[in-house]
């Protein structure tokens, strides 16, 4: 009796010391079985932390982050502003050359400070009930039918928000033209009166205020099903515009200040493994940043998960010079102020 108490103690004493990761990240992207199969191959505890925007994350970290932070996800052109090179470790070879199914693209876009994780599209989620027409374009949410009029959410960041309406305009996500801003400038100015509210879709859907009301919305692709789980309404569909759209990928970066670099590195190696990737993709609805060899067709060949080629043709990632460009800061607080 007196051993088993003992063994117990022991057992207890060992589980509360056993080591925590803290991922900083947005909401629902991290799949749960992804987390509970890496602790118990292990023994190391992932806890997350999330963030609602770029802006808010960014804040945080140029303001102060808590000690407990070991991982960041973060986005490859937030990465290529030279303001976060002294906040991450160079990424070790042994994670970004463990495998070859990683696309050497997203490789160079994540730079040496991380490791790529997903990647998509920025479409359209609209409820077919409350639309005489279809919608397929992005200037349908500049200038929406009368049934969307104060019914729309748009994304609250910088560079996603301007980017659309510079597509609507029919300019480059990438232009650093003035009158090509100011357009796109004029146009969300414009758009302003038909909008609900400007933050994640799957968070206005749980919002009293825009919850029951809001009919379409600009979504991140692997958002839409949170957005459709969040819904009391089922008639979500989700549609890449026929303009194109900014393409965004994002990254996996391990903070200076980890006191667990070492953990840290061995979970980004395994969240990185093709087999694990696709589990996690296929879980959350993301694309994991895969070559499209290792993608199954499941993937593939859902427009919400990999755009059709079209529209991707159309589509651009943006160039490490935009995220330097102070008149897109303020054209968005000019917007919503």
């Amino acid at each position: 009796m007196r051993y088993w108490i003992g063994a117990l103690l022991l057992s207890l004493s060992g589980y509360s010391q056993a080591t925590e990761l803290v991922v900083y990240t947005w909401e629902y992207y991290l799949a749960p079985e992804v987390k509970n199969r890496f602790e118990q191959e292990t023994g190391i505890h992932i806890k997350e932390v999330n963030y609602d925007s770029d802006e808010a994350r960014n804040r945080l970290l140029s303001g102060g982050y808590p000690p407990e932070f070991d991982i960041v996800s973060i986005d490859s052109l937030s990465l290529k502003d030279p303001v976060w090179k002294d906040l991450y470790i160079p990424m070790p070879e042994a994670i970004t050359k463990q495998n070859t199914a990683i696309d050497p693209t997203f490789t160079a876009n994540c730079g040496k400070l991380s490791v790529p994780y997903m990647w998509g599209s920025i479409g359209i989620a609209y409820r077919q009930s409350q639309v005489k027409k279809s919608i397929t374009r992005w200037q349908q949410l500049f200038e929406p039918e009368p049934s969307l009029s104060g019914r729309i959410v748009m994304v609250d960041d910088t560079f996603d928000l301007i980017s659309v309406a510079l597509k609507v305009a029919g300019y480059s996500i990438n232009t650093h033209n003035k009158a090509e801003l100011e357009a796109a400038y004029h146009l969300l100015q414009k758009q302003r009166s038909f909008v609900a509210a400007y933050q994640l879709s799957f968070a206005a859907a749980v919002d009293g205020n825009v919850g029951k009301k809001i009919a379409a919305a600009m979504v991140y692709s692997g958002d839409f099903y949170a957005l459709q789980q969040n819904s009391p309404y089922k008639d979500w569909r989700y549609v890449v515009p026929e303009e194109g759209s900014p393409l965004w990928l994002d990254c996996m970066a391990i903070l200076k200040t980890s006191l667990h670099q070492q953990e840290a590195e061995q979970f980004l190696t395994f969240l990185t493994r093709p087999d694990i990737a696709v589990i996690n993709g296929k879980a959350l609805g993301f694309t994991p940043a895969l070559q499209k060899a290792y993608l199954p067709t499941s993937i593939l060949n859902n427009a919400v998960s990999y755009p059709p080629n079209p529209q991707l043709q159309r589509s651009e990632f943006y160039d490490a010079d935009v995220s330097g460009d102070s008149l897109r800061s303020a054209i968005y607080f000019a917007v919503l102020k």
